[in-house]
């Protein structure tokens, strides 16, 4: 395991549970990564929970019944959010911690990004369970950068760089809900069985995902999970909690760069269960 000191000081903002529009946790994300270009920047860990929506990636536009699959997620409560880091879709609730590591440096490697979040991750979470990173076949949003405790998949990584600094966003089953079963289905309906090219992920076995909860055989909860992340990466590394929100402006701005430059859509539940919704 790497030693995770490639940045040793950090801030750490809690924005809390977001349930208004699924993009607004992003466009907070996109002003806190313009703020990584000011004079002085200190990396900051974003934490949030959205309650709930499926957090659509790049790859899942090529479905072929993805239209008629997010009416009916929609009809059973989830919002749709199209995001503009990597992976696959990836399903978020009440249950799920999602944190953004932002660092002030457009030249740090990829690995070298992932490495110090993976040592980070390994430390904030080990209370509960040994932390093995590697890909989990089967799973959603698989790829080399997914971590599993207990043998099951509890969360993934992925990465992007903006004009200003790099951004690595990751999330993490905290309670234990059918999120894999959520997925068969939806992969399903979506006609991915139907794609010989182009698949967002190449097969949907819901039984590969499990939960910090599911892995400790206790009940957990977002907040507990949150507080006990800080206290043991505090331990290691210079971690300050932080409440201090982009200014508006840088908000407006991130806004519309990722809903009309990068065209990325957003739709909380009740517009997707509308009969007339269609995609963009």
């Amino acid at each position: 395991m790497p030693t995770g000191q490639v940045y040793p000081q950090f801030l750490w903002m809690d924005s809390g549970t977001h349930q208004a529009q699924p993009i607004e946790p992003l466009i907070l994300d996109e002003a806190l990564s313009s703020g990584m270009s000011d004079p002085g920047a200190i990396p900051l860990i974003h934490v949030w929970v959205y309650d709930k929506a499926l957090f659509l990636g790049r790859r899942d536009a090529k479905l072929p019944h993805l239209e008629p699959a997010l009416r009916q997620m929609g009809r059973e409560g989830y919002g749709a959010v199209l995001r503009s880091s990597g992976g696959a879709c990836v399903p978020l609730d009440a249950g799920v911690l999602n944190m953004a590591f932002h660092l002030p440096d457009t030249t740090l490697s990829i690995d070298a990004f992932f490495s110090q979040v993976a040592a980070m991750l390994a430390v904030g979470l080990g209370a509960y369970g040994e932390i093995a990173f590697g890909e989990v076949s089967g799973s959603y949003c698989a790829g080399e950068y997914d971590f599993a405790c207990g043998g099951k998949k509890i969360g993934g990584m992925a990465q992007r760089r903006t004009r200003y600094g790099s951004i690595l966003q990751l999330c993490i089953n905290v309670d234990q809900r059918p999120r894999g079963e959520l997925m068969e289905r939806f992969y399903l309906l979506a006609g991915l069985e139907e794609m010989e090219k182009n698949k967002p992920i190449p097969v949907m076995d819901g039984s590969t995902i499990g939960s910090l909860a599911e892995a400790t055989g206790v009940p957990l909860h977002v907040d507990e999970v949150k507080e006990r992340l800080f206290e043991a990466i505090a331990r290691q590394w210079s971690l300050e909690k932080t409440t201090c929100y982009p200014q508006l402006e840088r908000l407006e701005s991130a806004r519309q760069h990722l809903l009309n430059r990068l065209g990325l859509f957003s739709y909380r539940a009740e517009e997707l269960a509308q009969a007339s919704w269609a995609l963009p």
